[in-house]
């Protein structure tokens, strides 16, 4: 890890408190108020790491260095223990794990760029499919084909095939995931260029 100022610092703790405050309230707004308004296909873990990875990206501009992302998240984490319904180590873990994600594809991208923002926020965001048969089984101890065939059914409703089109379904599942990654990475890159273009100014 590279290492950091007392400045980096400071600016990685702002934006990991902003995620991690968006995490406690708009977070447990949509998983426990109003559940309806994610769809089977997407889910509120998916939205949240989009929203996570625009903000930790932005982070990652004013502080581009390796290991600054993976410090957000570790802020994030820890104020979401003090999220509704207390410590749930479960979504704690798969923001650190978002991270890491988000920094392997900083570091193939090898320096700043947009398409490096957008291979980031796809492989972050794209560990919410994963997610859902690690954390299930780790901490829920449900079988991973349990979750698997819940997932076909969910997605066959949402698509509106035939449950025998697993394959279908999976990739939509996928690739809805990508394209939310991508997108946050791209827009991370163009507001976090603008907010640094008004500073400088």
């Amino acid at each position: 890890m590279t290492k950091l100022t007392t400045r980096d610092l400071t600016t990685i703790a702002i934006f990991g408190a902003i995620w991690g405050a968006l995490e406690i309230t708009l977070g447990s707004y949509l998983h426990v108020i109003f559940p309806p308004l994610t769809t089977p296909l997407v889910g509120t873990g998916t939205i949240m790491t989009g929203i996570g990875m625009i903000i930790a990206l932005m982070g990652y501009l004013f502080v581009p260095k390796t290991g600054a992302v993976l410090m957000i998240g570790v802020v994030t984490a820890i104020l979401k223990a003090l999220s509704i319904g207390g410590v749930k180590l479960s979504p704690m873990l798969a923001i650190i794990i978002e991270c890491l994600l988000a920094e392997a594809g900083l570091v193939l991208a090898r320096k700043p760029s947009r398409w490096g923002f957008v291979l980031a926020g796809a492989l972050a965001v794209l560990w919410t499919f994963f997610h859902k048969f690690f954390g299930s089984y780790v901490f829920l101890g449900r079988a991973i084909t349990e979750v698997y065939l819940g997932m076909l059914k969910q997605g066959s409703q949402a698509l509106g095939i035939d449950v025998s089109l697993a394959l279908v379904i999976i990739a939509a599942f996928l690739l809805i995931r990508i394209a939310v990654g991508a997108v946050a990475g791209w827009l991370a890159w163009e507001l976090g260029g603008a907010v640094r273009g008004r500073l400088a100014r």
